[in-house]
């Protein structure tokens, strides 16, 4: 069996620091950065949605909002969490 590849075998054996960039001018040189640039922060986070949970598992179990069985497995449906039986797929 191979061995598996270590990571300084991905190291640079350049010497270029770790600020420096392929142009050997450092990160903090860059002052070229134009308005456009700059991300629009403003529509960026209008446009992305939270995430919510679609499912849920309790080890001890939780109630169906419908039928009030008790399971550890419950699906979101209408805004409630249900279990596997209730739920329309």
């Amino acid at each position: 069996m191979a061995e598996d590849t270590s990571l300084e075998d991905f190291l640079d054996a350049g010497d270029e620091s770790e600020d420096e960039g392929e142009s050997g001018t450092s990160a903090e040189d860059d002052t070229t950065a134009t308005e456009s640039d700059a991300p629009d922060t403003e529509a960026s986070a209008d446009a992305v949605e939270p995430a919510v949970t679609t499912y849920a598992w309790s080890p001890d179990g939780a109630a169906c909002a419908e039928c009030g069985e008790v399971v550890e497995r419950r699906w979101t449906q209408d805004g409630h969490l249900v279990c596997g039986a209730c739920k329309s797929w």
